[in-house]
């Protein structure tokens, strides 16, 4: 099955997690990939799986918290492959900390990843949408749905991204594309050791919230089956879909 035979799609945050494993399974239906992510030895290794399953790659290395870098993504991807069918926005920072000890520079690092990014890529990429009818899904995460004490700033950046997202989606109707957001709950990926977060917070984070979804821990590649069904439902726009264990509605998290 190759229901992504040829179209063009840019996915950050492609270097591990649920942006590789995105990337490698739109890759087995037959997408040509964009992936961008700042760990260039890792993006290899994502851009090598997707080959060997007969992908055409560009990769881009950069930090997309440097502004510049977000216009030159869309650029390379549409000089490449003279198009965009779908972006998947899934780049993320975080870190825990609770408000007293939250730095300006923390801060503001959180929001130009988390948010300006996706805000400005899909701003970018939107001329080439229009011409595709194509679409684009932001990676939100629960913590946007809940409070989680240690992780408000996170949160925010992700609740924001959610507004964003359908108030965007309303904005792209007439044009024919299609904006949506995934909210995973706990997904063991190296989102916690990227985002500086220490391993004794990140195993104690880790057992307390996975306990509380009663299906476990979710696979990078179950998230990845929710942003396939997002960009192959034509109907859907402007909605948060949250891929949780059943974490949202776990007595033992409440």
């Amino acid at each position: 099955m190759t229901r992504f035979q040829k179209k063009v799609v840019v996915i950050t945050g492609a270097s591990s997690g649920i942006g590789a494993a995105a990337a490698i399974d739109f890759a087995k239906e037959g997408a040509r990939l964009v992936i961008a992510g700042r760990d260039r030895e890792r993006l290899d290794s994502t851009a090598k799986k997707c080959k060997a399953n007969g992908a055409e790659v560009h990769e881009f290395v950069g930090d997309l918290a440097e502004f510049d870098n977000l216009e030159l993504l869309i650029k390379e991807a549409v000089d490449k492959f003279e198009g965009i069918d779908v972006l998947v926005n899934n780049a993320a920072l975080g870190y825990h900390k609770f408000m007293e000890q939250v730095e300006l520079e923390d801060y503001e690092k959180l929001f130009k990843v988390n948010l300006r990014a996706p805000v400005f890529l899909s701003k970018f990429a939107l001329p080439y949408l229009k011409i595709s009818k194509g679409c684009i899904v932001n990676v939100s995460s629960c913590a946007s749905l809940m409070s989680v004490p240690g992780s408000v700033t996170y949160s925010m950046t992700k609740a924001a991204l959610d507004h964003y997202s359908r108030g965007f989606s309303a904005e792209c109707a007439q044009y024919g594309v299609r904006v949506n957001t995934i909210n995973p709950a706990v997904v063991p990926t190296r989102f916690a050791e990227n985002s500086g977060i220490s391993k004794a917070d990140t195993e104690t984070m880790m057992a307390n919230i996975t306990k509380a979804q009663p299906f476990g821990a979710i696979d990078a590649h179950q998230v990845s089956e929710g942003i396939m069904y997002l960009c192959c439902s034509g109907m859907t726009t402007g909605v948060t879909l949250p891929i949780d264990g059943g974490l949202l509605q776990s007595s033992k998290f409440k």
